[in-house]
């Protein structure tokens, strides 16, 4: 059976992750990939074995073998404009979140998918992971009945992964305009999981309280809460936390624990519905189902399935598994996971909480409510 090739564009920390898990599928060949920078197109060259190319264009002249899927993880500004060479070239495309930087990148992408006739898969992978799909399977199956209300609490750490003497400037995470700043580079993560339960969001209103930590830029804050109006009349609620827990990931002082098990380390989902309710600790892998009991006026605790036999991040960040699994499907015909007309919908909600968050930071508090754009 030959094996389904690929290739890589943009071989930082997130795609140099995603080539050393996809050269393990049996069933999976990654022909090449690419990164501007000649020194660490040799470093992943040498560590790797796969070949490695400065452009797009000079990956597909110089491979063996023509990749059929694109994964692109690359910086986010790059993405547009990557994902339309990758559709015009014939090839179909994997892109890493945010789909883009602005709306109008995002269309130009949608057009091109439409033009090309090829398949535009956008990474959210929180989906499918382990017990984010075990959620939407109890949904499905009406464990909790109508869906009243969802909830996401994310707290990972502040954002200063350098040095501690590196310019703020240069700390891309915390830069807007390179990295998008904590909802659109992380939060939205958690908006598409929430749309994914309870449809379609109506209305948004962010608060931002005083910030705790004085290195960050004006335009970025700490701490920040979204509330949300879905069209079903459905509550929910994101609240982002980066000033909980210690930064883990960064080289000086290195410190490289496991995070899950850091205090102030969390990711917790929470759904209520008419007739039961779930707490999902993403990072301590264990689901809490509860349902009601009305006659008796209670909620009845019924179990707690447990996710700890998987990797940490297979309960809903598998983003080299999610490539696979897109893989899969179009070696079977089957096309992608879910459309990006729907990953463009949760762009425009991303964005839209975005505006809101920056008027409150520039209100001192809390913006006027905003209405999400019919996508």
């Amino acid at each position: 059976m030959s094996r389904f090739p690929l290739c890589i564009i943009g071989v930082g920390p997130a795609g140099r992750n995603y080539l050393r898990e996809l050269l393990k599928a049996w069933d999976i060949e990654v022909v090449g990939f690419v990164n501007r920078s000649a020194e660490r197109r040799d470093a992943v060259a040498r560590e790797t074995g796969v070949p490695g190319f400065a452009t797009y264009r000079d990956l597909l002249a110089g491979v063996k073998t023509k990749p059929r899927l694109a994964v692109i993880a690359s910086a986010n500004s790059t993405h547009k404009d990557f994902a339309i060479e990758v559709l015009e070239s014939g090839i179909d495309c994997f892109c890493e979140k945010p789909m883009a930087m602005s709306l109008a990148d995002c269309r130009e992408m949608l057009a091109a998918e439409r033009r090309t006739g090829r398949a535009l898969q956008i990474g959210f992978e929180y989906r499918y992971g382990s017990m984010t799909a075990r959620l939407k399977e109890l949904q499905a199956q009406g464990a909790f009945g109508e869906v009243r209300c969802v909830e996401a609490v994310d707290s990972r750490g502040h954002w200063w992964p350098e040095r501690p003497d590196t310019p703020v400037a240069d700390v891309w995470h915390l830069n807007r305009a390179v990295g998008g700043g904590p909802l659109l580079h992380c939060g939205i993560h958690q908006l598409d999981l929430l749309r994914y339960y309870a449809g379609e969001v109506a209305e948004v209103q962010a608060f931002c309280p005083p910030r705790s930590l004085s290195f960050y830029p004006a335009d970025i804050p700490d701490h920040f809460t979204v509330h949300l109006r879905f069209v079903s009349g459905a509550t929910g609620m994101l609240s982002v936390f980066h000033n909980l827990g210690s930064t883990w990931y960064r080289p000086s002082p290195a410190w490289v624990p496991k995070y899950h098990e850091v205090p102030g380390h969390f990711m917790d989902l929470v759904i209520t519905g008419s007739g039961g309710a779930a707490i999902a600790q993403l990072y301590g892998e264990e689901l809490h189902l509860a349902r009601y009991d009305i006659p008796q006026r209670e909620t009845v605790f019924e179990r707690t399935e447990t996710f700890h036999h998987h990797h940490p991040s297979r309960t809903h960040h598998d983003t080299a598994g999610m490539i696979a699994t897109v893989a899969r499907r179009l070696a079977a015909g089957q096309g992608v996971m879910h459309s990006a007309e729907d990953s463009y919908r949760t762009t425009v909600l991303g964005m839209t909480c975005e505006e809101a968050v920056q008027e409150a930071l520039a209100s001192g508090w809390t913006s006027s409510r905003r209405m999400v754009p019919t996508a």
